[in-house]
């Protein structure tokens, strides 16, 4: 009978045993499936930082790359701008030239700056065509212009529609009215009420460099010549045609009248887009510069800047 109870209580006892050790060996399978995943989570994490990083690194190597080739691109242009314009080959109003350097296709499009709107001498006939071709009413395209002018005039005195000091302290914006010519064309987004979607609409139409009333049909992109047409697609085509037919030879529009101007300055609006050898990347980027014969470097880069492609001039 004592045998009987002994063996008894040592099978409990050795049933408790199993199931203990059973226990402790699921608390350290659960241990060690946790610190697997734990440390897949570390490898993730590390994988995707190196590959960040990786094409952090690639896009910065492909950007330096883009833009000294652009830096190519803008000497090349150059060398063609101090060309007889019958030598040239790319021609000033606009038209795409494609350049190929080591592999790569870069498409140089130039203008000069007499044939785009100086908005600090325009008179105020020609600015409200450029504010009618970018959907601006009547209404509205006169009280931008009272605020152009009283931003860049010298004086305290408003227009009927215009803003000065006090009118721009209302609004927050404690610049005030700078009182002097545009220097930049991003200085128009300054001006009270300017918004964002129409500054990018008329900067591909304005300069502050051309020191001109007028255009010059002869350097003008399409989308000035347009404007100066009224928006007649056929008498822009054909004026086009004549004007690259004449190899630089003055060819006087049917359209435009007393908005023309034969003034012509060394002075350019080059953009240059960047073709990856690929295809799948483009670079665009557009520059102001000024020529200077007998200098080294021969030309001046006023502005540098990095835009979208649809900024591209027709």
């Amino acid at each position: 009978m004592c045998r009987v109870k002994l063996d008894l209580q040592l099978g409990v006892l050795s049933r408790q045993r199993c199931v203990g050790v059973a226990c402790q060996r699921g608390v350290a399978m659960i241990m060690v499936l946790w610190m697997i995943v734990v440390l897949m989570g570390m490898m993730a994490t590390l994988l995707y930082a190196v590959k960040t990083e990786t094409q952090m690194v690639s896009y910065s190597r492909e950007n330096a790359q883009a833009r000294a080739f652009a830096e190519a691109a803008t000497h090349y242009a150059v060398m063609q701008l101090f060309l007889p314009p019958d030598e040239r080959k790319l021609r000033v109003g606009g038209a795409a030239a494609v350049w190929q350097y080591m592999g790569h296709d870069m498409v140089i499009r130039v203008v000069g700056e007499n044939g785009l709107v100086d908005i600090n001498q325009a008179g105020r006939p020609l600015l409200k065509r450029v504010l009618a071709q970018v959907g601006v009413v009547e209404q509205d395209a006169d009280i931008i212009l009272d605020r152009i002018e009283d931003f860049r005039d010298p004086d305290d005195l408003k227009h009927l529609n215009g803003a000065e000091d006090a009118d721009y302290e209302a609004e927050g914006l404690f610049y005030g009215a700078k009182d002097a010519p545009f220097e930049r064309i991003e200085e128009l987004q300054q001006v009270l009420g300017m918004t964002a979607v129409l500054y990018k609409a008329l900067s591909r139409y304005l300069s502050v460099n051309s020191a001109s009333k007028g255009i010059n049909p002869m350097l003008a992109p399409r989308q000035i010549l347009m404007l100066l047409a009224d928006g007649d697609e056929t008498l822009v085509n054909n004026y086009m045609v004549m004007r690259e037919e004449s190899e630089g030879a003055w060819v006087q529009p049917p359209f435009g009248g007393d908005f023309l101007d034969h003034t012509q300055q060394p002075l350019y609006r080059v953009q240059i887009k960047v073709k990856s050898v690929d295809g799948q990347h483009e670079y665009f980027e557009e520059r102001a510069l000024r020529l200077l014969p007998g200098r080294i470097p021969p030309f001046m880069t006023y502005f540098r800047t990095r835009e979208p492609s649809a900024r591209q001039f027709e």
